[in-house]
Order: C-alpha cells, then structure tokens, then sequence
C-alpha cells in the first residue's frame, strides 16, 4: 500500500492550526497594570498611581504589573485579600505576571507610595466573598490610603449599582 504524503501533511497541518485556537480560548488574556511616577501631577496621588486603579478580571486571570522598580513595590494588603488567597509582594522586576484564581477584591499599594495614596482594587470575579472584610480594614490604613481605597469601593459600587 503506498500513501501520499501531500494528504498527510495538509492533514497534519489543518489540525496543528486549529490546536493553538482551542488553547488561547481557555486561557484569559493577560491584562496589564502600570506603576506611575507623573512628575507633572498636580498632587501626590496623581504623581505615583497604578493604571488603572480599578481593575475587574474574571477567576483564572492573568494580571501583568510593569514598573515595579526603584522603590516600587506591588503589595497586596493580608486583611484585603479573599480568604485562601496567598498575599503577594513584587519589587526590583520590572514585569511579573500573577495569576488570580479566588474570587473577591484585592486591596494592592506601594508599600513606599501608599503613604501618597498609590493604591489600587483588584476585583476577581464576584467581589461578594471578602468586600466587607476588606472595608472593615480601612480605618487601619493611612490617610491618604484610606482615601484611595475609600474612592475605588465607591466606583465599585457605582459600576454594579
């Protein structure tokens, strides 16, 4: 028996380009989180921020944080965070993806920033499961970090009300 190998190949071919479709459909895309230092800000919480500030991913999502430099730090803060997440610190990378699978909201600052207001709200599909934990842990936060944050739950709410 003798085969072609011209079917054979375009029939390899057809399947290795279907393959990569079906896996990029059930992985999320990576979503990119900036650090800023705005020395053109006309406050402080303008000048060093995340971008952006409120960020909705579904479970499963890659978060990209770029910037993290310097005296950056991307900092989840243990009483904001679901129950059964593992907390987090980045600095010295100037990129690292992290991969949220516990739905909730994450509380994140710059551990050298946040004293200026460089927060930010990660939430990770439903927010229900730790929302009210995470509010209940404001008043034990700086100044302007509970400013921040007070802001981000309320366009949170804004955007689900």
């Amino acid at each position: 028996m003798v085969f072609s190998l011209k079917p054979c190949a375009a029939i390899l071919a057809g399947a290795l380009a279907f393959a990569p479709a079906a896996q990029a459909a059930d992985v999320p895309e990576v979503v990119v989180v900036h650090q800023i230092i705005d020395l053109n800000a006309d406050t402080p919480a303008h000048t060093f921020r995340f971008e952006p500030n409120l960020l909705r991913v579904p479970a499963g999502a890659t978060v990209r944080f770029k910037g993290s430099t310097g005296r950056h730090t991307v900092t989840s803060i243990i009483r904001m965070i679901p129950v059964g997440a593992r907390s987090f610190e980045i600095r010295g990378k100037p990129e690292m993806d992290l991969n949220f699978e516990k739905e909730g909201v994450y509380g994140i600052r710059c551990r050298v920033h946040g004293r200026h207001g460089m927060v930010m709200l990660l939430v990770v599909g439903d927010p229900n499961s730790n929302l009210e934990e995470a509010r209940a842990h404001l008043p034990k936060l700086g100044e302007a970090e509970q400013a921040g944050f007070e802001a981000l739950f309320e366009q949170l709410e804004n955007k689900n009300g």
